[in-house]
């Protein structure tokens, strides 16, 4: 054993006797067991799911179908709760799917045939919580409106007795208390007694007909959501209780079928790792006289690897022998390595110049890129000046210098004219101050943002008051029904220059006898301000165009040639993006456009942290 080959045989024997073939074939046989226990977990994590899911429908058909939320939000606590358990047994399935990893086709067909029950589940779930949602309680839905036609009669028509009303409302109650469809039949024969009686009078009162006729009706479609519905021995209840049997047939057949394929698999596991653990020894064997004889092999790579370098401008280093060491070749590929580097350092020393040279080309054409679009915000910024500034401003000073030089000759009507036009052109004067002040600090990234907590129906208010007189004197109407909403988190200017904006093109592009609407809508993080319309409108392209761009937009002229800047709507993106909202436009040419935003009301670190 003191020769290289004795070396050479002792360590690969070593090698593959203690490490090889073992460990290799010993983490295969792990991981295939736990890619079965993960298979089973998964299972399981489904299949409570779906128990709880199931735990759920049931408790909303015994207490939530007697809460008013059932039937105004269309929402509990309890259809959240099985909407979430829902969505977990979908996502545990696609998990079971993935872990199945090489299994039979049984298994495959199994889980195709669960996940179509899920599926037939859940829609037959959803569509019985619609129907009791219609047939509905106490003074919601079908039973709500059968009720106002009763209690209508109740009150005093005297073609229908009051002893017939409580003969009807004792049927109804029997049916209701008993869940026996004769009485259903008894009022509605009862009804048809009435129908038919004040059909045929001389006089009949229409009024009372009606009342006893919606009643039926109402009552008769109450009939058919019961049956539809149904209990545990009838109608849709029913068959949700039959697919959640066969879906806990199914599940113990997949449970079992699991189980059976982990014993066998370990089974084979133990006669294959002992055969396994002989082949190991053998190949060990030959594999260590075969390598012995190969001693030469290292030198050779050492010199191709040499030539490789040289050939590559020095790139890489020698890489030592990964056998057992033999000290000859480990002084060589040290010395070699030693020299490389020095070649290696002085190539990277010209590297370095050449990339500082490069950097600072890099330098002046951002330079030059940034002059560039600084030329251009001074452009456009002495182009509105000199334009729409000027403009809005000489307007006020001729009919202010108008009113000052009159000498008696307007009248007192004339001159509120006057004073209304001056109002306007003050109004559009600090429009466009306020758009051109916040497109060039956009321009110059100089918007700080100072979030806070804030009611924003202080700002829709303010906004609407200031711009009613306006779509007034253009017999427009501006529609907003104050609601009770969330505090949200935002820049309160900010939020109300995006209003004022928004509000500001609405008047501008809707035409005489137009309505702008402005709501909101309250979310589970956020609320939602609409600005509708029913003017101009606006085609696919200019839509596409005002969400995509980044900078200002091409102006165009209102209904009543009212001029822009192009800067209010990207000003607003902007201001949204930096308060974490959204912005979507709705618009179709000659019905009009609906711009809404979104502003979070949840304090949390991400809304804190954030700033765009």
């Amino acid at each position: 054993m003191n020769t290289i080959r004795g070396r050479v045989l002792l360590a690969f024997l070593v090698l593959f006797l203690l490490i090889g073939p073992f460990l290799f074939f010993a983490f295969n046989s792990l991981k295939k067991i736990d890619n079965a226990k993960s298979f089973r977990e998964s299972i399981a994590v489904f299949d409570g799911n779906r128990l709880k899911a199931d735990s759920e429908f049931f408790y909303i058909l015994d207490f939530d179908a007697k809460l008013d939320s059932f039937y105004i939000e269309k929402s509990t606590h309890s259809i959240r709760k099985y909407h979430k358990y829902i969505e977990n047994s979908k996502n545990a399935l696609e998990d079971v799917q993935l872990a199945k990893g090489n299994s039979d086709g049984s298994i495959n067909k199994k889980l195709g045939r669960i996940s179509k029950d899920l599926d037939s589940l859940n829609s037959k779930i959803i569509h019985t919580l619609g129907l009791m949602q219609h047939r509905g309680f106490r003074n919601f839905g079908t039973i709500g409106k059968m009720r106002e036609y009763i209690h209508e009669l109740e009150s005093g028509h005297n073609d229908i007795t009051l002893t017939e009303i409580l003969q009807l409302r004792r049927r109804e109650k029997d049916f209701f208390l008993r869940n026996d469809y004769k009485y259903a039949q008894e009022l509605n024969k009862l009804c048809d007694v009435l129908i038919g009686r004040l059909s045929t009078s001389p006089n009949p009162d229409k009024k009372t007909l009606e009342l006893l006729m919606g009643y039926q009706q109402n009552f008769n479609l109450i009939v058919h959501l019961k049956r539809e519905i149904g209990d545990v021995n009838s109608g849709l209840v029913n068959e949700i209780k039959h697919i959640h049997g066969s879906l806990n047939a199914k599940i113990d057949e997949l449970y079992a079928i699991v189980d059976s394929d982990s014993e066998k698999m370990i089974g084979s596991m133990e006669s294959y790792l002992a055969l396994f653990l002989v082949i190991t020894i053998v190949f060990a064997i030959l594999c260590a006289f075969v390598f012995s004889g190969h001693i030469a092999t290292p030198i050779k790579k050492l010199i191709s690897d040499m030539d490789s370098i040289v050939q590559n401008n020095f790139e890489g280093q020698l890489t030592r022998n990964k056998g057992p060491k033999i000290d000859e070749i480990e002084k060589l590929t040290g010395t070699y390595n030693g020299l490389v580097n020095k070649i290696r350092s002085q190539i990277d020393s010209l590297s370095e110049k050449n990339k500082s040279l490069s950097s600072l080309n890099g330098l002046l054409v951002e330079s030059e890129n940034e002059l560039k679009e600084a030329s251009r915000i001074k452009d456009k910024f002495f182009s509105i000046i000199s334009h729409d500034l000027r403009g809005h401003a000489g307007n006020v000073l001729s009919l202010a210098t108008m009113l000052k030089e009159d000498n008696g000759n307007l009248a007192d009507d004339e001159k509120k004219v006057f004073v209304k036009y001056i109002s306007d052109a003050s109004q559009n004067l600090q429009l466009l101050l306020d758009n051109l002040l916040n497109w060039a600090k956009t321009q110059m990234n100089d918007h700080n943002v100072h979030k806070r907590m804030f009611n924003v129906n202080q700002i829709i208010e303010k906004n609407v008051g200031l711009f009613r007189e306006n779509a007034l004197r253009k017999n427009i109407s501006i529609q907003h029904t104050v609601k009770e909403l969330p505090s949200v988190y935002a820049d309160k200017n900010m939020i109300d220059f995006v209003v004022r904006n928004l509000l500001s093109n609405a008047l501008k592009f809707t035409r005489s006898g137009d309505i702008i609407t402005l709501d909101v809508e309250e979310h589970d993080h956020h609320i939602e301000i609409k600005v509708k319309d029913t003017g101009v409108g606006m085609k696919p392209e200019h839509r596409k165009a005002l969400l995509k761009s980044t900078k200002e937009n091409i102006s165009t002229r209102g209904t009543d040639n009212e001029q822009g800047t192009g800067l209010g709507f990207a000003i607003c993106k902007d201001f949204i993006n930096r308060n974490n909202g959204t912005v979507e436009i709705e618009s179709e040419v000659n019905k009009g456009s609906t711009f809404s935003f979104t502003l979070p009301t949840n304090l949390n670190r991400d809304s804190i942290l954030k700033v765009s």
